[in-house]
């Protein structure tokens, strides 16, 4: 099993399913990961990474953060930008000094929006 379905993703270990069950779940785990990844591929491919996952840092030419990886955060991406958008515009309001930095992120919100 790849790392992604055990700790590192959607904990199918911890689950202690009965064998007729666990079958069941991984056919949905590998559906949602199939999904995370090509939603990852393509925001690696749109150059907006860097504002889903944190900046990699390359290390003798090793990645940080598979397509799963990031594909997986967009999601967390978009939902904390839902939740935090009025207090974002509200600080816009004051202050403006970081407004070009706000639409750079608005722009990447909506590419990302457009790979769903």
């Amino acid at each position: 099993m790849f790392r992604d379905f055990k700790s590192g993703g959607y904990s199918l270990e911890g689950s202690q399913l009965a064998p007729q069950y666990l079958s069941k779940l991984i056919i949905v785990i590998a559906i949602a990961y199939t999904s995370a990844t090509m939603q990852g591929k393509k925001i690696k491919d749109m150059g907006i990474q860097k504002y889903v996952t944190r900046p990699e840092k390359r290390y003798k030419g090793q990645r940080r953060h598979s397509s799963f990886y990031v594909g997986q955060h967009l999601y967390h991406w978009l939902q904390l930008h839902q939740m935090f958008q009025k207090n974002i515009e509200e600080l816009m309001q004051i202050s403006r000094y970081r407004l070009k930095d706000y639409i750079k992120g608005q722009r990447a919100i909506s590419l990302a929006l457009s790979t769903f």
